[in-house]
């Protein structure tokens, strides 16, 4: 018998509360924690985020004073390396849906999964 999972009162399914516990202390190897121990705290993605903006205004700053000898006027630019870095980034991640329609099996492929192959023969 399978239980049916929980709903609200509009009909949404609910989470069930999850059953895994924290990893004791004493249970974590030591050079596990002194590499990743830092991913523990609770706001390591707003500081994460928050230094990789400081770097890039940083590098943005930076390419105001930078005088560069360039062989086409565009490079010159303020951001233009950021700009075709980004533009190259998003084809590259682009390109692989078309890629990938390209070269994905259909669902189909392998057939249906309660049909016997031909050259086995069922049993009775």
């Amino acid at each position: 018998m399978t239980t049916q999972p929980e709903r609200d009162e509009n009909g949404r399914f609910v989470k069930p509360e999850p059953d895994a516990k924290p990893i004791p202390e004493g249970d974590i190897h030591p050079v596990s924690k002194l590499l990743f121990g830092w991913t523990q705290h609770s706001r390591i993605g707003l500081i994460l985020l928050a230094v990789v903006a400081i770097i890039c205004a940083t590098l943005v700053v930076l390419d105001l004073g930078l005088h560069r000898h360039e062989y086409i006027d565009e490079a010159n630019a303020t951001g233009f390396y950021a700009i075709w870095g980004f533009g190259a980034f998003a084809l590259a991640v682009l390109s692989g849906w078309p890629l990938g329609k390209l070269l994905r099996r259909d669902e189909d492929y392998y057939g249906e999964a309660d049909i016997t192959p031909d050259d086995i023969e069922e049993r009775q």
